[in-house]
């Protein structure tokens, strides 16, 4: 191997992330060149042609274009209709009433409750009734 101490030096800058561009691309040409290559200089040479056909790698332009609308239409259609099911439902949820009370609508179960609580209180008369008559009953 001719030039193994420049390939070294390089793929040690390279490991460090210390090359710039023109040193990058003087490590991959040696590389390419070299025939007979140490195994740990095989895996260096192996990524990089790795990274080269990834580089190179692309769709035909038929199917890129196939690609390309139908699926920013299918978002579209699909964010359209999320956006109609949720005022579908909101408004659903808003327009029932949550309960009524003295025929009248009540749609905040908080306001529900605060009307419950004064019918706590009728509770007790319906006791005091209770209490009333058996008095009246025993008294006669």
């Amino acid at each position: 191997m001719k030039n193994e101490a420049r390939i070294r030096e390089l793929a040690y800058r390279y490991e460090e992330c210390l090359t710039s561009e023109q040193e990058e691309q003087e490590l991959r040409a040696l590389l390419a060149k070299e025939e007979y290559l140490s195994d740990d200089l095989k895996g260096l040479a192996l990524m990089f042609d790795g990274l080269h056909a990834l580089q190179e790698e692309q769709l035909p332009t038929r199917i890129q274009h196939l690609h390309a609308r139908p699926q920013r239409r299918w978002i579209q259609w699909v964010a359209a209709a999320a956006i109609v099911v949720g005022v579908v439902l909101a408004t659903d949820y808003f327009s029932t009433p949550y309960c009524y009370i003295n025929g009248q609508a009540i749609y905040n179960s908080d306001e529900a409750l605060a009307y419950t609580d004064c019918l706590a209180q009728l509770e007790h008369l319906d006791q005091s009734f209770e209490l009333l008559d058996a008095l009246l009953i025993t008294n006669n």
